[in-house]
């Protein structure tokens, strides 16, 4: 009967031939470092296999995971990670970001761009409105808690991280190790390099990485952007709050910045 089969397939080249189902693939990242532009390149590459993110992750972890689906643009911990039931066959991917140009474009976000998807965010904007800038961003820096968290459960597993500054520099050499050749994809070398070229900042947005759009939620597209906003006083209580997560993380080698 095998026999029979592998002969029909030959003939009839239609006909269907059997093959292992492609891995579950989680993108872990945590908010300000480049999910939403992961998250279009995910829809033009696996449309079919992507479940819609959900802002409290129910789809991942108040759900059963689906075997063989996508899952971007997940904001977790590897403790909440690794709480999951997961399929045997999966790949995933952590994307961090400078926590400074973290803070720096989540206070913009909150202060212009970002949708308001709940009455405590119209607050939060009236509230950074009210206030000037070196005052938004320490009032803003609360809001790091989590990402810092996120960056820290990973980094100290010594689990490999992806930064998005190196994504801004070699985005198709990366994203052709990370979504071919480790999460199997399945898509061809030259569709990702035409799809990663098409959501490019500068195409994306019509603007060159630098110009500002501070209405945006593409506002800028460069790293290193918070030495144009850190006030000595910023840069005082972000040390000692956050100065040993940018150490663990290789972004700095000391507090002498």
């Amino acid at each position: 009967m095998v026999r029979n089969l592998i002969g029909l397939n030959r003939l009839l080249p239609w006909v269907p031939r059997f093959k292992s189902a492609p891995p579950t693939v989680f993108h872990i990242t945590h908010y300000k470092a480049g999910s939403q532009w992961i998250h279009r390149l995910f829809l033009a590459l696996a449309p079919d296999r992507i479940v819609a993110p959900d802002a409290f992750h129910h789809q991942f972890l108040d759900q059963p995971v689906v075997p063989g689906k996508v899952y971007p643009t997940l904001y977790l911990t590897r403790e909440q990670f690794r709480s999951v039931a997961l399929p045997r066959n999966h790949r995933k991917f952590v994307v961090i970001r400078d926590l400074r140009d973290t803070l720096v474009s989540l206070y913009f976000s909150q202060l212009k761009s970002h949708p308001i998807l709940f009455k405590g965010m119209e607050q939060q904007r009236q509230t950074l409105a009210a206030l000037g800038p070196e005052e938004g961003l320490l009032a803003a820096m609360h809001e790091l808690v989590f990402a810092a968290q996120v960056q820290w459960s990973w980094t100290v597993a010594r689990e490999p991280v992806v930064k998005y500054e190196d994504l801004l520099q070699n985005d198709e050499d990366i994203l052709a190790d990370v979504l071919l050749r480790r999460c199997q994809l399945g898509v061809g070398r030259e569709v990702l390099r035409d799809t990663v070229r098409a959501n490019r900042f500068e195409a994306f947005s019509g603007r060159k990485p630098g110009d500002e759009d501070v209405t945006s939620h593409q506002r800028k597209g460069i790293a290193g952007d918070w030495r144009n906003h850190f006030t000595p006083r910023v840069t005082e209580v972000f040390k000692r709050r956050y100065g040993s997560v940018l150490i663990a993380t290789g972004y700095e080698k000391d507090f002498k910045w």
